[in-house]
């Protein structure tokens, strides 16, 4: 004869395996939030900010590219429009910004693909006039429109036009 003893499951244990469930998902949901809350970290510690800016004195201008953000930029595109109009060359874009046409010297750097690390400045465009010329009190801001497309190391993409920010999908290449 075979007794077989048949277990039987008590309410008190059909409570803790409940309780160990739902403990469980506790943990999980813990753990899936802290990745989330890290993987944001992780972007905004390489978060860039792109800042033109201008310098210009009686005899020289100076146009740059500055990163303020917390992490390097990779500069896709740089238009520049003067007034109202498309650049398509530096050089004419600086003699009539300027309304001079005698230089002691002309720079112009591309920045299309380069890499700006945090705090560094790229200077795009300089000229600087004879000690004979000078310029005229200009106001850049209301004759050219800078629209820089830059990302981050994560490929994350901005779109700086005339003082805003806004995200954007990818840069052209």
């Amino acid at each position: 004869m075979s007794f077989s003893k048949r277990r039987s499951s008590s309410p008190n244990s059909n409570i803790w395996t409940a309780v160990a469930i739902f403990v469980s998902f506790c943990a999980l949901a813990v753990s899936v939030y802290e990745s989330i809350i890290l993987r944001n970290q992780q972007y905004a510690a390489v978060w860039p900010y792109i800042e033109p800016s201008v310098q210009y004195s009686n005899h020289s201008f100076k146009f740059f590219i500055q990163n303020k953000g917390t992490g390097p930029a990779i500069i896709k595109d740089v238009h520049l429009r003067l007034d109202g109009e498309d650049v398509t060359d530096y050089q004419q874009f600086i003699r009539d910004l300027l309304r001079q046409k005698d230089y002691r010297s002309i720079s112009i750097s591309s920045a299309k693909n380069s890499v700006i690390s945090i705090n560094e400045r790229l200077q795009i465009l300089a000229a600087e006039l004879p000690d004979s010329l000078s310029i005229p009190a200009m106001d850049f801001s209301s004759r050219a429109s800078v629209e820089v497309c830059y990302c981050s190391i994560f490929g994350d993409c901005w779109r700086y036009l005339d003082g805003e920010v806004a995200r954007a999908e990818e840069c052209g290449e």
